[in-house]
């Protein structure tokens, strides 16, 4: 009887459990995930055969369960009360720091998309002996804040696919390589504890050494006014582990105090007079304060009148860094190759491009197949 009591309680759970998830509204974005969810997919023959239905029904009631979020953060605190150092998504390290415990390195996909690179530099110079290129590929907190990993946790060997990527570049768009620089100023957020994105702390030491090396004069920072403009930052790492222990990141703005002006064009056709989205510090994704997230190409155009065109093939860290290349650049070109769909040497040309910078973080730039698209045709 008992037996029976436990199978027919554990039936009435189940199916009212998924009675309650077809009920209830469906959500199409996920604020604390900051992505889409996947909706209730259409029956159809042709997807039923191919098993594409049960795929996303999977996904769907995945996406869509009951108290999802919160069942994620009991999960994680448990994880952690069994002394786990991680929940195969993040890795739960020191002083409340979270890191991506899915980075790698595709050695492959590192020297397609740093050849490409090359050869795009090599081409741009052919046109005019004066160009000049560079490349930023920013190591991610697990190779710098090794301090603060779980004992014995995996990561991927970021110092040696510097090394291949310097050799790569180094004749046609030489690499900066700010490891040294980064672990030098461990006294200063480098990275936000819940979020993979470096601080914009840490990129304006790295915007003055780049800087330097390639024969700017960069501000000093007694030339910035530097605001906390948030102090209730939950980036993506956070979403993975949904752990409520963990304390919200600060978001830091450098503005000049000789103001640089700006128009900024985006490809949905919108123009801005700055290079700051204030409305997304009243949502999740914070970040996005920077230059407004992700787009196929952002068009700048300055007060600093010296004929310079910098054209920025990048992620999402070059957002934090582009007003310190304002103050250096007559027009930004900001071109992101997985959206980006024109020929980016022609489009180079076409806009009189002088100057080339490569900015990205270093993992996700060996796995992006699409930075290999930077390649002229």
């Amino acid at each position: 009887m008992n037996k029976k009591v436990i199978s027919i309680g554990f039936a009435v759970l189940l199916f009212g459990v998924t009675v309650i998830n077809l009920l209830v509204p469906q959500k199409d974005f996920s604020e604390s995930e900051n992505r889409y969810l996947q909706k209730l997919p259409a029956l159809n023959a042709e997807d039923i055969v191919s098993g594409k239905f049960s795929q996303d029904f999977e996904k769907y009631t995945a996406d869509q369960f009951l108290g999802r979020d919160g069942w994620i953060g009991l999960k994680t605190i448990t994880e952690l009360a069994m002394l786990k150092k991680d929940n195969q998504r993040v890795y739960f390290g020191k002083k409340g720091t979270l890191f991506d415990a899915g980075e790698s390195i595709d050695e492959k996909q590192l020297v397609k998309n740093a050849e490409a690179v090359a050869v795009l530099a090599r081409a741009l110079k052919a046109g005019n002996p004066d160009f000049h290129a560079s490349t930023l590929l920013i190591p991610t907190a697990s190779a710098v804040l090794t301090d603060r990993l779980p004992a014995f946790a995996p990561v991927a060997d970021q110092e040696a696919a510097l090394k291949k990527a310097e050799t790569l570049l180094k004749d046609d768009a030489p690499l900066y390589d700010a490891t040294g620089l980064l672990k030098n100023h461990l006294d200063i957020p480098l990275y936000y504890r819940t979020d993979h994105h470096w601080t914009t702390q840490a990129a304006f030491l790295v915007y003055g050494e780049w800087a330097r090396v390639n024969g700017l004069s960069p501000l000093p920072e007694s030339a910035f006014r530097t605001e906390t403009v948030s102090d209730s930052f939950y980036g993506t790492l956070y979403s993975k582990a949904n752990l409520p222990t963990i304390q919200p990141d600060s978001v830091t703005a450098y503005t000049p105090l000789q103001p640089v002006e700006v128009l900024v064009l985006y490809d949905d056709g919108s123009v801005e007079d700055t290079l700051y989205k204030e409305e997304f510090l009243t949502q999740k994704d914070k970040y996005s304060y920077f230059l407004g997230g992700n787009h196929a190409k952002v068009e700048i155009t300055t007060n600093t009148k010296n004929g310079r065109v910098l054209l920025l093939v990048q992620d999402s860290y070059a957002h934090c860094f582009v007003p310190f290349l304002a103050v250096h650049y007559e027009r930004i070109l900001v071109v992101d190759p997985r959206y980006f769909k024109e020929d980016v040497y022609d489009y180079a040309v076409q806009n009189g491009v002088t100057d080339l910078l490569t900015l990205y973080n270093l993992p996700n730039f060996a796995v992006d197949r699409y930075a290999a698209n930077v390649r002229p045709e």
